[in-house]
């Protein structure tokens, strides 16, 4: 492993310093800056996500991802994917929550990349009306000691810390 990340770069290999160097076919043939041909890495694609922290009586909503996605049965707080037309933040907590909330808090925005997306979270608090916590399919509502016993997504621990959760 440290070979290839110390002595044999790409643009500036050390040839000089390879061990293998006398069983390397680029160096035994003059073609160290040719080989490995590279493929052009792929763009990077932008996402936009909405998160929306729901409390009611101490306990938040939270839901665990299915199986066979990316981040499988780690947990999650209710969100959604935006395009670049979703202007209407109430709407979108609508389609998630069941429940069309008064005001949303923002609470910030974690950046972060899983492989080639860019992923942009912003995370709400959730002020009002939303889903009764008897009806509320596809979550759990769980107090505080219950969500730090859970493993979250790294953006959605993120938001755990801005709500003050370790």
């Amino acid at each position: 492993m440290e070979l290839g990340a110390l002595i044999c770069t790409p643009r500036a290999p050390r040839c000089s310093a390879c061990p293998v160097a006398k069983h390397c076919v680029a160096y035994l043939q003059g073609r160290v800056l040719e080989l490995p041909s590279l493929a052009r890495r792929v763009r990077s694609t932008p996402r936009r996500f909405a998160a929306f922290v729901a409390q009611k009586r101490g306990r938040f909503l939270v839901r665990q991802r299915p199986a066979g996605v990316v981040n499988a049965h780690l947990w999650e707080f209710p969100n959604v994917e935006l395009s670049p037309e979703d202007t209407d933040l109430k709407q979108a907590a609508r389609r998630v929550l069941a429940a069309r909330p008064k005001e949303l808090e923002p609470l910030g925005i974690v950046k972060h990349s899983i492989t080639r997306y860019r992923i942009t979270l912003e995370a709400y608090r959730v002020v009002g009306d939303h889903a009764d916590p008897v009806r509320t399919a596809n979550g759990r509502w769980l107090d505080r000691n219950r969500l730090s016993q859970l493993t979250f997504t790294s953006a959605h621990r993120q938001i755990l810390r801005r709500l003050g959760h370790k």
